[in-house]
């Protein structure tokens, strides 16, 4: 799935169900985040569950396209 610009309070509820929809029906879950500038702490919170989630569903769960900067940020919040 690939991800808005920008990741924040304001779109975070979108991709969350996008996010969710994608654990439900796909065996392996890859966000393309290679467009992706920016997140928010609301962001990380969303994609770290998501990891957890896909774990306990023995699911394949990947970043693609992560910039370095957004890479630090994933990184700094337990990613």
């Amino acid at each position: 799935m690939k991800a808005a610009k920008e990741l924040n309070i304001k779109n975070v509820m979108n991709f969350y169900m996008e996010l969710k929809r994608e654990l439900e029906t796909s065996s392996e879950i890859i966000i393309d985040l290679s467009e992706t500038t920016r997140i928010d702490a609301s962001a990380a919170q969303v994609i770290h569950a998501a990891k957890k989630k896909a774990k306990s569903m023995n699911k394949n769960f990947l970043l693609h396209g992560t910039s370095p900067e957004l890479k630090r940020l994933l990184f700094l919040a337990g990613l």
